[in-house]
């Protein structure tokens, strides 16, 4: 069982950009029909989303995020001893996207920076890995990115993708030397990993031709897009995670009533109603942001946080978090946070000119 108990870190502010782009789902009425952009609507709850520009990478956004975060607070840079940026949308296979982070914040050397390939359970998993590192280290703060950019990857043939995914990135900051204890159940299964995949662009298939064909499902894509298997991941994110989330109860010997908030990743609106249903939580403590900003992968979580709690300045707040999908993987966690420093949501068309090659 991987279950974790961390303790002496707190999370102290939590930022998120979204790029400037605003996209409809009515927008693709033209090219997939009236039909089939209403029955998705429908299903997934979400009616727009934000979307980067060409060349503006899921570090951009994540780097304005932590920009806005690292002012608002008047933080002194050179105390910021960890960085860890979780995506699967790196702005170079090397280095490290973390590396180029840590440049453009202006970040002291002595900072000690990764990157982590995770997606949809990506908070859970880096809020704990942060947490970890921090508190066996003499550093006074820890950063934690989380920014993606999965629009960049879907067809625009794929009518179950093309609308689902918008673009985004949080910066979480935590301080060292707390007095709080954070318990978090991480678990994964690999042996469903084709579940949701990009096929090629790694090293087991790195350059295939790009050529598009029809798969069995009757959608057009290339071994560079999104593949879901939507059936099994609705499955999974039915059963799977409202099991999780009662494990984890069990083993922390809380209840659900004690949370203000349950963040879920926002996968879709069905999903959500269901996993609330099963572990039986009422909708009113689930908040939502995928209408707005569609599903934005691992920073789905941050992202509802901010929407939720930016400029809200209701003080502190007791909030229980599950991550889930691509790997297959997936996590929960508990932790209070001060919503006086949770910064609202900003946009921004911001671009590293110097990473353009």
């Amino acid at each position: 069982m991987a279950y974790f108990i961390s303790k002496g870190t707190s999370i102290v502010g939590v930022a998120t950009a979204v790029p400037k782009r605003r996209v409809l789902v009515d927008d693709y009425i033209n090219t997939f029909g009236t039909d089939v952009v209403e029955k998705f609507k429908q299903k997934t709850g979400i009616i727009s989303m934000y979307r980067t520009e060409e060349h503006q990478t899921a570090s951009d956004l994540g780097y304005a995020a932590s920009e806005h975060l690292l002012d608002e607070l008047d933080i002194d840079r050179s105390k910021v001893g960890v960085l860890i940026f979780i995506s699967q949308s790196p702005d170079y296979r090397k280095p490290a996207t973390a590396c180029v982070l840590q440049y453009r914040l202006g970040l002291n050397t002595s900072c000690a920076a990764f990157d982590v390939g995770l997606g949809c359970s990506g908070f859970v998993y880096g809020n704990h890995l942060m947490r970890s590192m921090l508190s066996s280290s003499d550093a006074e703060y820890g950063l934690l990115i989380v920014a993606e950019t999965s629009s960049k990857q879907a067809s625009d043939h794929d009518k179950t993708i093309a609308m689902m995914f918008g673009d985004a990135g949080s910066a979480i900051l935590y301080k060292n030397h707390t007095e709080e204890q954070c318990s978090t159940l991480l678990k994964s299964d690999g042996s469903r990993f084709k579940s949701i995949i990009v096929p090629s662009g790694g090293f087991r298939d790195l350059r295939p031709e790009i050529e598009t064909f029809v798969d069995p499902d009757g959608i057009e894509r290339s071994k560079y897009d999104s593949y879901m298997d939507g059936m099994g991941v609705f499955a999974f994110s039915i059963t799977d995670v409202p099991n999780a989330m009662k494990e984890y109860l069990s083993l922390t010997g809380k209840t659900g009533e004690e949370f203000d908030y349950v963040f879920l990743h926002q996968a879709n609106h069905m999903i959500i109603k269901q996993i609330a249903r099963r572990f039986k939580i009422s909708m009113e403590k689930v908040p939502l942001s995928l209408d707005k900003f569609g599903n934005t992968s691992g920073v789905t979580i941050p992202l509802t946080i901010s929407n939720t709690l930016g400029a809200s300045n209701t003080g502190k707040v007791n909030v229980l978090v599950s991550g889930f999908g691509i790997g297959l993987s997936w996590g929960v966690s508990s932790f209070s946070i001060d919503s006086n420093n949770v910064l609202p949501i900003i946009y921004t068309d911001t671009i590293f000119d110097e990473g353009i090659f």
